[in-house]
């Protein structure tokens, strides 16, 4: 610093002595220093040499001398600029008093009248500026320094001089230097390089908004956030914030924060007439009446102590006193009884208010008539207004001391009302089970209705983690038990001592005649004791729920949710259903999801919102279960925008996760979607489903593998590895980043935690195919389909995957042979989109593997008869396919016809699907636009999350323009790039590209490279079907050639 301080004396001359560095931030450091000449103390503020290193100095120079030669009462003016070396300064009066930045830190927000009157010399200074040509461009609060009762602005013209001299606008490498964001106008914002005069204007709205508001009009985590706001989002009106603050001012500050700038004031002059109406009122203000008094009083004293005025100013006094103490319960998070406190004291303070003006009424009508009274004695001698008002005062100063001392005693847990977690008995975010309700009823689907509701109302928790009914299943099943168990006392026990929980809740319900008794009770696992013992009531079936709310708060009352956290929860009935029933089939729902039993799950959901159409987490699950077992996306859909729809009846991690999931399947909106699991993760930063479901987003770009892969295995720890997802999701991205071991580590640690898991094997199949394991796939795949038997999900599972392996090696006659029953049997189910989507893929063989591209149109022809798109839902017709499959058979007209009903009939939402762009790319294609095409696939490589998709599809892209070097690139990326989704592409583009890349390498003289590549090729379709020998042989014929060549 005294480096810097030295430079800028000799910079300066003898005519200035540098004194201190007063700081400075933005475009400047700031220096105290006095003018020797003069004797007078001047600023000196100095460009950062980073900054100062890119300004044209001759430009800067000139720039400044035009703002040198503003002079106005609200104006600080330039007294000099120069520059030596990399320093460039400029020097400008010291002004004694504060900066309105400092006023703001200190008050927050300002008296109306006193924000006006700064508000109309700023503008005033604006106004002359304007008119001499000069635009500030970084009017803010720092720039506006208060002075003896009035307001100057300083650095005028600087922001300018410095962007014209660098040729950089505001959001250039300089960052925000040339700008704050808190004060930008959109157009700077943008970098428009037309910015004006208005920008401002702009800017004086947001300084006006802050001084009324105590914060500026917008905010956010980072610059680029608030810029965002300031383009896209309309700023809340100042009086939301502030009451108080005229219409009038309010309409002038919010036709500044226009964001056109044609729609805000034209020039700074049109603002003052308005701020100066403010200033001078129209009217006079009108006195209040008067009367004469006696001159001892008596008589106001009388008509004071009339008891219906003492009445009518008790009840309005205690609304105001009621209000005060409901706000402190509320909002500091007191019990409810001090508000019942409070109401028992004002019910017996208004029997003593009456009485002692009564006594006030009766001392005030003697004085005035002459009548003496007698002395008080007793109680009566302390009925005077001020032993009565300090009474109340004591008595409710008592309530908080109790309160206070409550509140003191529960979070230092101490004594009995100690919480459980405040007294070192449970630790902070522990994880509970709870086990399935005792049922002493004759319902016998009570119990477990009742255990799913009470797991849901008591995860609304802060402090506690409860297992979900999923995280216990997959215990159940390392424990060798079905995952439908029934959770009893003992079994819970045995749980919690096996996963190391502290404690566990047991809970029973009985019928006491036509009541129903509740009752819940916290068990310590260490040694079986009793912790905390709840009971609640219901008079009859209707209210149970109501009963197991309180039953449930009352719990986490004790265990330590603050009472603010308890009151801020959502009813029972509100985040699950009033209905009984449909809470039964809810219950069962989860049951039937939990043993992998999807179709059963589906139709028991359905059952439960057909009765509660309102029932946002059964619609939630159902989207998720329908999804999982590959339903239609029509339906898919459906679910999860009825569930964003009903979302305020979801607890609050329900609820992002349920508009995350309709803005991931339903908008395909990704900024969205991470948005809200990222709100997901600030509720409860221990949800897998939201860290699991945030990695899926963030793995679709390759530069967030390595933080999807944290979250995957967050995910793990979180759920105690019992969620499968976890296992084949972190081996997803680990085989895309290439680490094949660990992912081969994790598949393992996924069979041994979830044994007889049909996912386990799914997934170990899709990792075999991927490395060209075909019989160790075709082994994980008879496993899969032993795991899932008789579910229709595994069934289509294992039906397309073994057709796959079939396809890959060339055996396109058992594959059909699959593919044909499977499309028989989707159509007997009535699954006409599934059906139609077999038959597309069948018609595709004609043109890939049998170079019939008539033929295969022949056959999407008849599948569309078999099948007309008039019979399937919108959104389940399977137009990107059609439009492929007809592209890629050479009849670009129909692609295009279906592409143009595409875009009629389905929602723009729902048209944002990457799959679009491979569509696209292949409609490109037959349309004879080879770069066209290079975009679209290149996007769809970009988009659609896996390594190796589109590659085989953008090689013949590239090959069309004649980039053969990247058409070669792109094949050998599609072969040798890990992919755990390989399985989607390599049954029709692995023959191909390898036969390609071979025929590539030939042309370019690579011999070793196309003798692999055909050996690879010859290999893999060595037992394919007659129809394809030939093409077999014709590779064989050219690897004979490579090898007699001589090398």
């Amino acid at each position: 610093m005294s480096d810097l301080r030295d430079r800028l004396q000799s910079a300066l001359g003898a005519s200035y002595r540098v004194e201190k560095e007063l700081g400075g931030g933005g475009m400047s450091r700031v220096f105290l220093a006095e003018e020797v000449e003069l004797g007078r103390k001047v600023v000196i503020k100095l460009l950062p040499p980073e900054m100062a290193a890119g300004v044209n100095v001759e430009r800067f120079r000139r720039e400044i001398q035009l703002a040198a030669k503003l002079q106005h009462p609200h104006v600080v003016p330039l007294l000099s600029a120069g520059s030596k070396d990399d320093l460039i300064y400029y020097v400008m009066p010291f002004i004694q008093g504060e900066s309105l930045r400092a006023r703001l830190a200190k008050q927050g927000e300002l008296p109306v009248s006193e924000a006006v009157r700064i508000l109309k010399e700023v503008a005033d200074a604006l106004a002359y500026a304007h008119r001499h040509g000069v635009v500030h461009r970084d009017i803010k609060p720092d720039n506006v320094l208060l002075s003896e009762g009035h307001a100057v602005v300083t650095d005028f013209g600087v922001a300018k001089a410095v962007s014209s001299s660098t040729g950089e606008s505001s959001l250039t490498s300089l960052g925000v230097a040339l700008g704050t964001p808190a004060y930008m106008a959109p157009e700077q914002a943008v970098a428009d390089p037309n910015v004006d005069h208005r920008a401002d204007i702009y800017a004086l709205g947001a300084m006006a908004y802050e001084m009324l508001c105590g914060r500026p009009p917008f905010s956010g985590p980072n610059a680029q956030a608030v810029l965002s706001m300031h383009v896209t989002e309309a700023p809340e009106p100042a009086t939301k914030h502030r009451s108080t603050v005229p219409e009038s001012l309010n309409s002038v500050i919010m036709r500044c924060l226009e964001k056109k700038a044609a729609d805000r004031w034209q020039k700074a002059d049109e603002l003052i007439p308005h701020l100066d109406a403010l200033l001078t009122p129209t009217g006079g203000i009108t006195p209040t009446g008067t009367q004469p008094v006696p001159a001892v009083g008596a008589a106001a004293a009388a008509a004071k102590a009339h008891p219906v005025r003492v009445a009518g100013l008790f009840g309005l006094a205690s609304v105001g006193v009621l209000a005060i103490v409901y706000a402190a319960v509320q909002l500091i998070g007191l019990p409810d009884w001090v508000f019942y406190g409070a109401i028992g004291l004002l019910v017996v303070g208004l029997p003593v208010m009456l009485l002692t003006g009564r006594r006030e009424r009766q001392r005030a009508i003697a004085s005035m008539t002459g009548v003496r009274m007698t002395t008080p004695v007793g109680l009566e001698r302390h009925f005077t207004w001020g032993k009565a008002i300090l009474g109340g005062g004591l008595a409710f100063a008592g309530l908080a001391i109790v309160a206070g001392g409550y509140m003191a005693m529960r979070v230092l847990g101490i004594g009995p009302v100690g919480t459980l977690v405040a007294s070192g008995r449970l630790p902070e975010r522990a994880r509970l089970l709870v086990a399935d309700f005792e049922n002493r009823t004759t319902d016998s689907t009570l119990g477990a209705s009742l255990s799913e509701a009470f797991r849901i109302d008591l995860a609304q928790s802060s402090v506690l983690r409860v297992m979900t009914r999923q995280d216990v299943a997959a215990v159940l099943r390392r424990m060798s038990r079905p995952a439908t168990a029934s959770i009893t006392p003992e079994l819970a026990r045995e749980i919690a001592e096996r996963e190391g929980l502290p404690a566990m809740v047991l809970g029973d319900v009985a019928t006491v005649g036509r009541e129903y008794a509740l009752s819940a009770r916290v068990i310590a696992t260490s040694d079986g004791s009793e912790l905390v013992a709840m009971r609640e009531t219901a008079p009859d079936d209707g209210s149970i729920l109501q009963a197991l709310d309180r039953l449930s708060a009352k719990v986490r009352e004790r265990v330590g949710d603050s009472f603010r956290s308890i009151r801020a929860s959502r009813p029972l009935e509100q985040v699950t259903t009033s209905s009984l029933e449909a809470l039964r089939l809810y219950s069962r729902a989860v049951e039937a999801q939990n043993a992998a039993d999807y179709d059963r799950s589906i139709d028991l959901l359905q059952q439960a919102v057909a009765i509660d159409s309102t029932f946002g987490m059964a619609y939630r699950r159902l989207a998720v279960v329908l999804d999982n077992a590959g339903g239609e996306r029509s339906r898919v859909q459906d679910a999860a925008t009825r569930a964003f729809r009903h979302r305020e009846r979801l607890p609050a991690l329900e609820q992002y996760l349920a508009e995350a999931y309709y803005h991931e399947s339903v908008e395909f909106d990704k900024a969205k979607t991470i948005a809200a699991y990222r709100s997901a993760l600030d509720v409860d930063p221990t949800s897998w489903v939201a860290l699991n479901n945030l990695a899926n987003q963030l793995s679709t770009d390759r530069a967030q593998w390595v933080v999807a892969e944290s979250l995957y295995k967050q995910a793990l720890v979180s759920s105690d590895s019992s969620v499968w997802q976890h296992f084949s999701n972190l081996a997803t991205v680990e085989v895309a980043e290439g680490k094949l071991g660990a992912a081969m580590a994790t598949l393992d640690a996924f069979e041994r935690k979830l044994p007889n898991n049909p996912n386990a094997y799914s997934a170990k199949a899709f990792f075999a195919f991927d490395r060209q394991d075909y019989a160790g796939a075709a082994e994980q795949i008879q496993k899969m389909s032993d795991a899932g038997r008789g579910v229709l999900a595994w069934e289509r599972r294992r039906v397309g995957s073994s057709a796959d392996l079939l396809r890959v090696r060339g055996k396109l006659a058992q594959a059909g042979e699959l593919l044909d029953r499977q499309e028989r049997t989707e159509r007997d189910r009535g699954f006409l989109s599934q059906a139609l989507g077999i038959a597309i893929g069948r018609a595709r063989w004609e043109t890939f593997y049998r170079d019939r591209p008539q033929r295969g149109v022949e056959a999407l022809d008849d599948a569309l008869q078999r099948y007309p798109l008039g019979q399937i839902p919108a959104t389940d017709r399977p137009y990107l396919d059609l439009i492929s499959a007809y592209a890629v058979s050479g009849r670009a007209d129909k692609a295009q016809t279906l592409m143009r009903e595409w875009e009629r009939v389905v929602p723009e939402d729902l048209r944002r699907d990457p799959f679009r762009y491979n569509a696209e790319g292949d409609l490109a294609v037959a349309e004879k636009d080879p770069a066209g095409a290079a975009r679209a696939f290149e996007r769809f490589a970009s988009e659609v999350g896996c390594p190796a998709c589109g590659l085989y599809q953008l090689g013949r892209a590239y090959e069309a323009m004649a980039r053969t070097d990247s058409a070669l690139a792109a094949y050998q990326r599609g072969l040798d790039t890990p992919d755990f989704y390989r399985w989607l592409w390599d049954p029709e583009w692995r023959p191909a590209m390898l036969r390609r890349a071979g025929e590539l390498h030939e042309q370019r003289g690579e011999r070793e490279q196309a003798i692999a590549r055909y050996s690879e090729f010859v290999n893999l379709w060595k037992d394919a079907d007659p129809e394809l020998q030939s093409q077999v042989t014709d590779v064989k014929a050219r690897l004979a050639r490579l090898a007699g060549e001589k090398r």
